[in-house]
């Protein structure tokens, strides 16, 4: 098994702080538009707003794997290679 470095570590930990956990929060955001938008259908709404849930649970799972890459974890079922 090959060995991670922490340079490596941290920029994963970059990667999913600034970007995977951003673009998770923009998607949340446009399903929340939409979810709130009385010119869409309630399945339209229902299921913005379940994405939009969705989203926010993934940014939040991204900002913790950063935070532990940057202690040096690697979390569990995490793939560097």
């Amino acid at each position: 098994m090959a060995r991670i470095t922490r340079t490596r570590m941290n920029q994963e930990a970059d990667y999913f702080a600034n970007v995977a956990a951003p673009r998770s929060d923009a998607g949340a955001a446009d399903g929340e538009r939409v979810a709130a938008d009385p010119t869409r259908s309630d399945y339209t709404r229902a299921c913005a707003a379940t994405a939009a849930k969705t989203a926010r649970s993934n940014a939040a799972e991204y900002r913790a794997i950063a935070d532990e890459l940057r202690a040096g974890e690697i979390p569990e079922g995490l793939d560097l290679t």
